[in-house]
């Protein structure tokens, strides 16, 4: 994933392709359900622990996604997403000053600047939060009332009523606003991203969202040198953390919880790729048992079938023909726990009388109440 071909522009051989922009945009959407899925399967084993985190699972993703994208902006300049994609956010400004479209020559980009990480994390994870928010309560004010037209005639009421305090009319106006204007503002939000990916893909534009034409931040990919920076950033402070653990404790520990950061590059697209194993299996044939309908049907042997006893009531050689009566064909065929059909009278008395079956002298528990009537088609 960090030495990605280039599938983009020759003439920048560091402007990653839309293709690649669009895979690092699928990971961060794969990424909350993902943790959702996770919190909901451990939430049923810990409830006391984990209930309240799963019924505010968007304010606990934000915040844990703030901490995640913090860091990687702050040590690689880039999301997790771009980061594992082998891309970074550059200022357009520095880009404009300096050629970055030679592959020998090229630099290491410099670290984004408090206000470019600020603004970073504000569309990282405060955009999509709101996001989210705005698509529940659209849900809820749009979707959620089982009414319909009921409910706009009641609002209407309302309105009209002079004893309905104003705060009330108030808030059924800005509702009624709301599930005007949204679909216009998501179809916007939409909408602008469509077109900026079309630009970018023809070389229109510099960005592929309007969100990083905003923020004045390009998307590139990493170069060998940012590479060899980063890991040389990393050794040296592998080395001092080992002297300075008795020193400044709390600096080891920021150095340790960053190497866990880290390894969410391999944990979280791990999780993902088995959180979609989970969901294939359990909708295939496999978590069914393996088997289609037909094969198991197939596969499932018959009943074995009790053998008549030497002492029994011989079976006749003629089909259809009770054992008891010899009538054929069999009158009122009714049949017995141990499989034999028998005339209904015959089967009756005989289970009244012995209580077991003439054939097999299988014993019937229950007396008369243990018989079985067959039916034909024709005759139910």
């Amino acid at each position: 994933m960090e030495f990605m071909s280039a599938l983009g522009s020759q003439e920048d051989a560091y402007r990653p392709s839309l293709f690649e922009l669009v895979a690092q945009e699928k990971l961060k959407e794969l990424l909350q359900p993902a943790v959702q899925y996770v919190l909901a399967i451990y939430a049923q084993r810990y409830p006391r622990l984990l209930l309240r985190v799963v019924n505010n699972h968007e304010e606990f993703y934000a915040a844990l996604m703030f901490f995640v994208e913090r860091h990687y902006l702050k040590e690689w300049g880039g999301s997790f997403a771009e980061n594992f994609y082998g891309l970074k956010r550059v200022s357009s400004r520095h880009l404009d000053t300096i050629k970055f479209n030679s592959p020998i020559n090229s630099q290491s980009s410099p670290a984004l600047t408090k206000s470019e990480l600020n603004k970073s994390l504000l569309v990282l994870v405060g955009l999509p939060y709101v996001k989210c928010r705005l698509d529940l309560l659209y849900q809820q004010v749009a979707g959620g009332s089982i009414l319909g037209d009921e409910q706009e005639e009641l609002d209407n009421e309302e309105l009209a009523d002079p004893a309905i305090p104003l705060k009330r009319k108030l808030r059924i106006r800005l509702v009624r606003l709301f599930k005007r204007v949204y679909p216009i503002l998501n179809l916007l939000y939409y909408g602008s991203g469509l077109v900026y990916n079309v630009g970018y893909l023809f070389n229109k534009t510099k960005y592929y969202t309007p969100w990083l034409h905003m923020i004045g931040l390009q998307v590139q990919r990493m170069s060998m040198n940012d590479y060899r920076a980063a890991y040389e950033k990393t050794s040296s402070m592998q080395s001092k953390s080992a002297f300075s653990l008795m020193k400044n404790p709390l600096g080891a520990l920021s150095t340790v919880l960053g190497k866990v950061v880290d390894f969410l590059k391999v944990l979280l697209p791990m999780s993902i790729f088995f959180f979609k194993f989970l969901e294939w299996w359990y909708s295939s044939e496999f978590s069914r048992g393996g088997v289609s309908n037909d094969e198991e049907e197939q596969t499932i042997p018959p009943p074995e079938k009790i053998q008549p006893d030497p002492k029994g009531t011989p079976l006749s050689s003629t089909p259809n023909t009770c054992p008891l009566c010899l009538a054929t064909p069999i009158n009122n065929p009714t049949a017995l726990p141990s499989g034999y059909v028998f005339c209904y009278t015959c089967a009756y008395h005989y289970v009244e009388e012995h209580g077991r079956c003439p054939v097999t002298f299988v014993k019937v528990e229950n007396g008369a109440e243990g018989l079985t009537k067959l039916y034909a088609d024709n005759n139910m």
